[in-house]
């Protein structure tokens, strides 16, 4: 158990990298889905090596797997980061980065950004509500 605090670190100091720290957002998208991947085989790997999956219903096995890809894929379209200074924006809402003021994209699953609204058409409109 003496690696436990050392791996701690390390998972805070990766957590950290990927909220605040500064790289391309390419780089920064692949560590999450990483990061994810690995979580989710891990929790697997563990509940298996526990007996979980043999002691379990089909219906049960099916639930939990179907509840974690659930979990990851929520995680990707909800955390975006900005292509160009790398920082985590978990706020849908807001459209451009909060450090650098770049466009961010739609959501997590996309590098396309979002489309602003078109102004509205002010020639050629009829006063009078005409039928």
């Amino acid at each position: 158990m003496i690696w436990l605090a050392p791996a701690a670190a390390a998972a805070l100091g990766w957590l950290w990298f990927l909220a605040l720290g500064r790289a391309r957002g390419e780089v920064k998208r692949l560590g999450l889905r990483a990061t994810l991947l690995a979580i989710i085989s891990g929790m697997v790997w563990f509940a298996q090596r526990r007996g979980l999956f043999a002691r379990a219903s089909i219906g049960f096995q099916v639930a939990l797997l179907v509840t974690l890809l659930i979990m990851a894929v929520g995680y990707l379209y909800s955390i975006r980061f900005c292509a160009v200074c790398g920082r985590m924006v978990r706020n849908l809402k807001v459209k451009t980065c909060p450090r650098c003021g770049a466009a961010l994209a739609r959501h997590g699953m996309t590098n396309r950004l979002r489309r602003e609204p078109a102004p509205p058409a002010t020639g050629g409109a009829r006063k009078g509500g005409a039928r």
